[in-house]
């Protein structure tokens, strides 16, 4: 009991986290659209421009670090990323062409910049929803960074080493549509990051509920808990596992149920 109330009654400080009973990851839903019927969602306009106003702090070095508009006072790294990241560019001669699929503006590029710097060549492709890609082809492309509505429109273009998706899978209505057209795609390598899998072997979809902090409102929308098995099989028609990795430590909480973000690494 002793364990359980720590975990659920956290200082002040942490409560913004997913610790509350009001948000997080609720339900078991039949399908992507029972649960898109029940969510309330947010002003897509007003989080694109606070994401954009993070984003220039980063770029203007005001702040060291922005995720969701969120403004952070150090980066948040990620070393598994970084290491694969820079694993796929030392099998290319120090070169990394990579998509970033829900890149948002370059949150995971300015995050890993500083320790890509010295490669050769290194181009950003980042893949979002139209009005991302008309924002980021307007004021955030640069030497590296790309912006696309699609696989397919990248492809034409580059020669793509690596396919990264970080906390997207699982928010996508057709998450498993995704994996078939990246198998057909033939890309080299590929980093699933930050997938939260369901203790069941089935998909769990569940609503999420967010704080205000991220949004400035109470949103909520679908999100898959991945069947790592289906995931998994999936991909081994056309890629083999390296290796698996946890994408974080903190835990969070599936209702009572806690689980961590997870990751794997493929290559053709």
């Amino acid at each position: 009991m002793h364990y359980l109330v720590k975990e659920f009654v956290p200082p002040l400080a942490l409560s913004l986290r997913w610790y509350s009973f009001k948000y997080g990851w609720k339900g078991d839903y039949p399908d992507y659209q029972s649960a898109k019927a029940k969510c309330q969602g947010y002003d897509e306009a007003d989080i694109l421009n606070k994401i954009k106003e993070s984003t220039l702090k980063v770029i203007n070095k005001e702040i060291p670090y922005e995720r969701d508009g969120i403004a952070y006072d150090k980066p948040q790294m990620n070393f598994p990323l970084l290491s694969t990241l820079l694993y796929v560019a030392s099998k290319n001669d120090n070169e990394l062409t990579l998509i970033d699929f829900g890149g948002s503006l370059g949150t995971t590029y300015y995050q890993n910049y500083p320790y890509l710097s010295h490669l050769k060549k290194l181009k950003w492709c980042i893949i979002e929803q139209p009005e991302f890609v008309e924002a980021g082809k307007a004021g955030f492309e640069n030497e590296h960074v790309t912006f696309y509505s699609s696989i397919a429109a990248c492809l034409a273009e580059n020669e793509v080493d690596l396919f990264l998706i970080c906390n997207v899978l699982q928010y996508l209505e057709k998450p498993y549509e995704l994996l078939e057209e990246l198998k057909n795609s033939y890309i080299p390598h590929v980093l699933l990051d930050y997938v939260g899998y369901n203790d069941q072997p089935a998909d769990r979809i569940t609503i999420q509920y967010v704080p205000p902090v991220f949004y400035g409102i109470e949103a909520s929308y679908p999100c898959y808990f991945l069947d790592r098995n289906r995931v998994e099989q999936s991909m081994k028609t056309a890629y083999e596992k390296k290796y698996d990795f946890i994408s974080a430590p903190e835990k969070y909480y599936l209702q009572l149920k806690p689980f961590r973000y997870e990751g794997s690494f493929w290559e053709i």
